[in-house]
């Protein structure tokens, strides 16, 4: 079995909301070792981010009675005795020209590749225009005169 967090462990986590830097401050150490605890404590709880440690650590029968400040538990519904519910539909991925489109982390990813294929095709859509406009001066200037 894996062993429990130290106090400090437990208490850097408590307050992993905070910056490396607030939480230094507040425990009177280094912003490296508050790093560090965080780091452990999560290696411990078997989490990923600081936020998946400290929804462990509210539920985690050993600290489960630990008040987490911005953390609340809120208990799944009771299972239902009727039969389950049929599965979500599974979305295509979207595509442009046939391709499927890369997948880009959380919602400031998706906004971001939205911005720049916007601002892509803007590019694409300007540079058309100046072609054509560059085209019809050339045809304007090797036109014999008088002919329109």
């Amino acid at each position: 079995m894996e062993r429990p967090l130290s106090p400090m462990q437990l208490e850097c986590l408590r307050r992993a909301a905070s910056t490396d830097k607030e939480i230094a401050r507040a425990l009177n150490i280094s912003p490296d070792t508050v790093s560090n605890h965080i780091r452990e404590a999560m290696r411990r709880l078997g989490a990923s981010d600081r936020r998946d440690a400290m929804g462990r650590l509210a539920v985690h029968p050993l600290y489960g009675a630990i008040d987490i400040p911005g953390v609340t538990i809120v208990a799944p519904p009771a299972m239902a005795t009727a039969a389950p519910s049929p599965p979500e539909p599974i979305l295509p991925r979207p595509q442009l020209f046939g391709r499927d489109l890369p997948v880009l982390p959380g919602t400031s990813g998706r906004l971001r590749w939205v911005v720049l294929t916007f601002l892509g095709l803007t590019g694409l859509a300007l540079l058309g225009i100046a072609l054509v406009n560059a085209l019809a001066d050339l045809g304007n200037r090797l036109a014999p005169p008088g002919a329109t």
